[in-house]
């Protein structure tokens, strides 16, 4: 009988029968770890009484079918065989010599099954059970025998299911010679049987039966006793999501009509139904009870209940009827919560609620409409209110009116404000100042700028991506800096993906294929480039992690990449080459020229389970990352990326490229930024040209068409834009000085936001000037005169002054407020734009009232615009005089003061007569509140459901190559970025205990550090150990053996049972199996230099990054894993979520942290939702603060607050809609954004407040819409939209920033609320 036949292996999916590999674990060490109960024949042979053998030979190509009794063999069976089991001990059908050759082969087989002990044992048990057992005549059946010869042609082995599972689960999980565990290739147990075990060749068919009565059915040692979480997922501690472990994912789902919706989504209708029908039902018992006050008839307050009881049933139906239907329904819904309802139902609760509101809001509009008829009162529902609108009639006479009775004080003689307040006197005073020394003024500001803008010789700009986004105490940035002190900086990668160019989803994996890919490699690889007068080649530059060569990660490694090699084996033997190589990647003729072995899940990609089925080839050039080399680095890419260009282009290559290099982004982004720069100079004219223009008097048109060029002051909006460059220089200067670096993100912001914010402050102080600076007739004297400029100005800084403050100041604290974040760029922009918008501030009510004053006078001389010193003939008055009315119908015979007013221009006209009338309306107040809480309800909804990350597409140029490489890249790499688990400090990795805690041989703790990480979310398992190869490196005595009595090194004897035993070994032995303290130190260098082998295929080499010797100590070491496939922002930011939580949470006795290259980026999305929350609280702070000091008023404060608090919710949620993701950037703009909604409320509450005091609320709101509303809308609303409109058409950050704003400028009826809730 043979025994060694069971070991061969014929199916072509595994080619398992080819690896004669050295054992990983002697395997007389391997069964002396093997504990097995204690087993007798009856044990053993529960459903097989009968004994005999059924075969004989050890010729594998002749094996006898013979028939005889079971024996007791002499000498016995080699020890460490078959005798571990007690059921061997007597009668057997083997004897000693066909048990050596058991010994043999199942010593090669120790290469695929030594990972695993309880595999490796269970298998000893099927084996020892076809060759040895005394039952082998019930198991072993052949089927055909030759007549002539007595050769058995065929044979069934005959075992029970529940075994043969047993043996598939113990074995599933080990992962042959570097490649994929059995399970990847043999689903079941009846394909691995027959893939591994089944018999092709040489000795006879075998065939697996499975047999549940007369099946062999020994006893299987689970693996989860013996063998690592790495070879055995029973063994593994699977670790559960606790406290603090949340991945970003989307809201929670639900049916509604058998459609998925979001659940919240489903709340917020019903909630926004709700306070329909709660706000109508308020308003129509409102109404009831004051006709039934009035008619004192009970009909109406019986109409009061009938309405109570409708509401209520509009609230409670959808609860009360939601229950299942019957079973003999024919038609039903699934409804929220997953509960079918009867179509009808489900119809009628749908439509029952908003039906009743529906009915509802028409009851209350026919109430109000129709409330004189149902009421027997004579007097108006509405009192003096319904009628709606008062007319301002006092505002502008000189007459004792409480609108216009000045102060008593001489001092104050002219403010034209009754009862001003302190700030607003302060304005005055301090205007009239100004207006009386306009020229040392300018001057004075123009030195101040001249001598902050001296600090911009210190300004540095932040290019650093890391420095940029992420703080220097942040948790990524100092574990980088750990890293990279002690393994070096992580390297740089230029990565093709090659797909064919014919048909990009076909199979690529082909000899010619093959060959070309060998070609295109070896070209780029030869690329040199002279630099400094040196040649440099990529052996200068590369990453060499076993220092024999540059590293190419790509299929081609296989073959060494060497042509000749490939051409040699041909097209015939190519497919079994690399199916062998595919599955024995670890053998030596399989790995890479420079000795790593070649993965193929990193260099071949979109596949599924068969690697032959791929469609992509993945190949990554890596070189050295030190900053040293930086330039020389980026020259040699630039010369890389010219020639893959080139073999893209070319059309008759048969491959396309999908390429990137690592500075491709930088390059892409800053040719991106280049483009840009002719849209945003566009875009800037356009505001530019708008102010300068829009600040002239053009309506009504008038009499002579020479005046135009007098009204015109273009040079005033000219000065006002250099104000804002003034600013903008004045922050710049003084941020250089204290050391905050700029970023290219201020540059390109902050201009847009001063202009935006500073020019509304400019509209509303000319036009507030323009509306006062007008005629006056004196009664007495019976003489008309103008006030002086300087007085006038006073009287427009005094009224105007505290909102100008008011809105500034808010933002400016907004912003400062901003600062407490941690992130460095949204500190930066906030440093950078608080002190330029006070600034721009402070400029523009000295300087540019300064100038307002000068150009009032140039105006009244009739000096032409841009060129002043060029007068016109005539009168001032002539131009006037068309222009020239009366608040009241008086001729100049009156005995009244009269003062004459200019025409309201055509957008304020537009505001008084038309808009504020509107707004004021009940009914246009009631639809306000509620369209505007339905647009919060909106908001919530989708900002909830507001995604994190930079998908790379959107901030690269649309026509980038770097576009086709990102699509690629989600769609067909199989395997994610790599990551690390960094030990820190000098452990004691000699000490077996504290091995223990990291490492997933067998004895290792279930939850060591490997064990954890290798079933973590996002992390593929196999986490890659150098502790686990060194200790399996010093159980196999090929690596390396020593003497154990002196340790040092031998060469250990053959195999034989009639040798002397030897001390010439390995260099662990039993019992611990691992190296002595002494010994581990001693040989880690050995180790780490080792180059596999035949006999060895264990590489250290490539294991010598991995470990930090400082003087003889381990003083940091990493163990390497991937990613699983990450192709979403969502799963970058989750999957180191993932494992930074494992890493807090592992307890052991030293301290462990991951690191990827990526996690620098993407740490900011770990906070980001808080520094948004943290942003727009400080910002909302900021402005309640002020409006407090300024306003004086808690409720028009907190309504401002309020307005803001809605515009950034309703901003986050259009953000969500139009897929723009929260990330350093939006958020720059969403604090940006907040800033200018403050212009939208402040002007409006401030004039509000401080409208006549014997006005109603609704006389109140349109006298605040009617003065600044159109100053708003032209100066902030007009200027922005044209700015952002142009941006539009530009690329990334512009595109956001055009995307952001367009809502917030769109926003206007947003700051009505100021005046809304008010009023209601």
């Amino acid at each position: 009988m043979r025994s060694d036949i069971f070991i061969g292996f014929s199916n072509p999916r595994a080619l398992f029968a080819y690896k004669y590999l050295n054992s990983l674990v002697s395997i007389r060490d391997l069964l002396s770890l093997v504990t097995i109960p204690s087993l007798t024949h009856s044990d053993v042979h529960l459903n097989n009484p009968t004994m005999g053998c059924s075969m004989y030979g050890l010729n594998s190509n002749f094996i006898l079918d013979k028939s005889f009794p079971p024996f007791i063999p002499d000498p016995p069976i080699a020890p460490g065989t078959c005798q571990f089991d007690p059921a061997y001990s007597g009668d057997v059908c083997c004897n000693y010599n066909q048990s050596m050759v058991l010994f043999n082969n199942m010593e090669i087989a120790s290469g695929m099954f030594g990972k695993c002990s309880s595999c490796m044992t269970n298998v000893w048990e099927l084996w020892c059970a076809s060759s040895c057992s005394p039952y082998q005549s019930t198991y072993m059946v052949p089927t055909n025998v030759n007549n002539n010869t007595n050769q058995i042609i065929s044979i069934n082995y005959n075992i029970n299911p529940i075994f043969a599972e047993g043996l598939y689960n113990s074995c599933r999980d080990v992962q042959t010679s570097g490649g994929p565990p059995f399970a990847h290739f043999y689903p079941t147990y009846q394909e691995f049987f027959v893939g591994v075990f089944v018999i092709y060749n040489p000795a006879f068919k075998l065939t697996f039966v499975y047999d549940e009565v007369i099946g062999y059915n020994g006893s299987i040692i689970p693996c989860s006793e013996l063998c690592s979480c790495e070879y055995c997922r029973d063994s593994c501690v699977v670790p559960t999501e606790g406290d603090g472990l949340s991945f970003n994912k989307t809201l929670g789902y639900t049916t509604f009509f058998d459609a998925q919706v979001p659940v919240l989504s489903i709340w917020m209708i019903y909630s926004y139904v709700g306070f329909i029908l709660t706000t109508f039902t308020a308003l129509s018992m409102w109404m009831l009870f004051n006709i039934f006050k009035r008619t004192q008839k009970m009909k109406w307050m019986i109409l009061v209940y009938f309405l109570l009881i409708f509401y209520l049933s509009g609230i409670i139906v959808p609860f009360a009827v939601g229950v299942a239907p019957s079973h003999s329904a024919s038609c039903t819904y699934q409804m929220p919560y997953n509960v079918e309802w009867d179509c009808s139902l489900a119809l009628f609760v749908a439509i029952y609620p908003p039906l009743v509101a529906l009915l509802i809001i028409c009851f209350t509009l026919f109430l109000y409409f129709f409330k004189d008829r149902l009421s027997t009162m004579s007097t108006n529902f509405n009192n003096s209110n319904d009628s709606g609108y008062s007319n301002i009639t006092s505002l502008y006479l000189n007459d004792n009116s409480p609108s216009s009775t000045p102060p008593s004080s001489p001092k104050f003689q002219g403010i034209g404000i009754k009862d001003p307040s302190l700030i607003q006197k302060m304005f005055f005073v301090y205007a009239k100042f100004i207006g009386r020394h306009p020229w040392w003024i300018i001057l004075g500001t123009v030195v101040f700028t001249i001598a902050a803008s001296i600090g911009i010789i210190k300004l540095q700009i932040e290019l650093d991506p890391v420095k940029l986004w992420v703080s220097p105490s942040s948790r990524s940035a100092i574990e980088k800096a750990y890293f990279d002190e002690h393994f070096g900086p992580f390297y740089r990668t230029e990565q093709l993906i090659i797909s064919n160019r014919s048909d990009p989803s076909s199979f690529i994996i082909t000899y010619d294929n093959i060959l070309t890919l060998m070609q295109l490699e070896i070209d780029l690889m030869a690329i040199t480039v002279e630099f400094e007068g040196k040649t440099i080649e990529q052996a200068d530059l590369c990453f060499q992690p076993t220092k024999r060569g540059c590293i190419v990660e790509s299929v081609t490694g296989y073959w060494q990449r060497n042509i000749t090699l490939l051409e040699s084996i041909g097209p015939a033997g190519f497919n079994a080459s690399l199916q062998y190589c595919q599955t024995s990647n670890l053998a030596p003729q399989c790995m890479d020229a420079i000795g790593v072995p070649v993965q193929n899940n990193v260099v071949l990609g979109n596949f599924t389970t068969d690697f032959m089925n791929s469609t992509a080839f993945v190949t990554t050039f890596l070189l050295n990352n030190q900053p040293a080399n930086l330039t020389v680095n980026e020259a040699w890419e630039d010369v890389w990326l010219a020639k893959v260009a080139a073999y893209n282009k070319n059309e008759s290559f048969p491959f396309h490229i999908a390429y990137s290099a690592e500075r491709s982004v930088q390059d892409e982004l800053a040719r991106e930024g280049k483009a840009d720069i002719p849209t945003i100079l566009i875009s800037y004219s356009v505001m530019f040209l708008y102010v300068s223009i829009a600040l002239g008097r053009y309506y009504p048109f008038p009499s002579r068409i020479s005046s135009i060029f007098v009204n015109s002051r273009f040079t005033l909006g000219l000065c006002g834009i250099i104000i804002v460059a003034f600013s903008i220089s004045i922050s710049v200067g003084i941020c250089s000085i204290i050391g905050i670096k700029a970023t290219l993100i201020i540059s390109e912001v902050i201009p847009f936001l001063v202009l935006a914010i500073g020019v509304d402050n400019i509209f509303i102080l000319v036009n507030t000037f323009e509306s006062l600076h007008v005629s006056t007739y004196n009664a007495s004297t019976r003489t008309t005169t103008r006030p002086l400029p300087e007085e006038t100005l006073a009287r427009a800084l005094a009224k105007v002054g505290p909102s100008m403050a008011l809105a500034s100041l808010s933002e400016s604290l907004a912003f400062l407020l901003g600062t407490l974040t941690k992130m460095p760029a949204v500190v930066a922009f906030s440093f950078y734009a608080s002190v330029a918008i006070f600034f721009d501030f402070l400029i523009q009510i000295s300087a540019f009232a300064c100038l307002l004053v000068m150009d009032t006078r140039r105006t009244e001389s009739r000096r032409i615009d841009c060129l002043p010193c060029v007068p016109l003939d005539g009168e001032l008055s002539d131009d006037d005089e068309p222009e020239k009315q009366t608040l009241l119908d008086q001729s100049t015979n009156s005995t009244y003061d009269v003062t004459y007013k200019k025409k309201d221009g055509f957008l304020k006209l537009i505001f008084k007569k038309y808009y504020a009338p509107f707004l004021i309306h009940p009914i246009t107040k009631v639809c306000v509140c509620v369209f505007f809480v339905g647009l919060l309800l909106t908001g919530i909804t989708y900002s909830l459901q507001l995604e994190l990350g930079l998908e790379q597409s959107v901030a690269l140029p649309r026509d980038s190559y770097l576009q086709d490489y990102f699509a690629e890249l989600a769609l067909k790499l199989e395997v994610g970025p790599p990551f690390y688990i960094v030990i820190k400090g000098a452990y004691n990795y000699s000490s077996i205990q504290d091995q223990d805690e990291i490492c997933t041989v067998p004895g290792c703790k279930m939850d060591s550090v490997a064990n954890i990480f290798n079933n973590a979310p996002y992390v593929e398992p196999g986490i890659s150990s150098w502790l686990d190869d060194y200790i399996q490196w010093t159980l196999n005595e090929a690596c390396l053996s020593i003497y154990q009595s002196n340790g040092s090194t031998c060469v250990p004897p053959p195999v034989d049972p009639n040798d002397p035993v030897s001390d010439c070994g390995a260099i662990s032995v039993p019992p611990t199996n691992r190296p002595s303290v002494q010994n581990f130190v001693k040989f880690i260098p050995n180790f780490l230099n080792y180059a596999n082998t035949n006999s060895c295929q264990i590489s250290g080499l490539g294991y010598s990054a991995d470990v930090d010797i400082q003087d003889g100590v381990i003083v940091a070491s990493k163990l390497d894993g991937y990613h699983t496939t990450l192709r979403y922002q969502q799963d970058f930011i989750n999957s180191m979520k993932s494992v930074y939580w494992y890493a807090d949470h592992f307890h052991g006795d030293f301290e462990i942290f991951p690191y990827s290259v990526f996690y620098v980026y993407f740490e900011q999305y770990l906070t980001i939702v808080n520094v948004a929350i943290l942003d727009i609280g400080l910002a909302l702070v900021g402005v309640l603060v002020v409006s407090l000091l300024i306003l004086a008023n808690p409720i028009v404060s907190l309504i401002v607050v309020l307005c803001v608090f809605l515009v950034a919710i309703d901003l986050l949620g259009v953000m969500a809609l139009w897929s723009v993701n929260l990330n350093a950037v939006s958020l720059v703009n969403v604090v940006m954004a907040i800033g200018i909604s403050i212009e939208f409320c402040v002007h409006i509450a401030h004039t509000f407040i401080n409208a006549p005091k014997h006005y109603t609320n609704d006389e109140k709101a349109k006298h605040a819409v009617s003065e600044v509303g159109s100053s708003i809308v032209s100066g902030i609303f007009i200027t922005k939209l044209l700015g952002v409109v142009v941006l539009g058409f530009s690329n990334f950050i512009f595109k956001i920033i055009w995307t952001l704003q367009i809502p917030t400028t769109t926003t206007t009826p947003i700051v009505i609320q100021t005046l809304k809730y008010h009023i209601i």
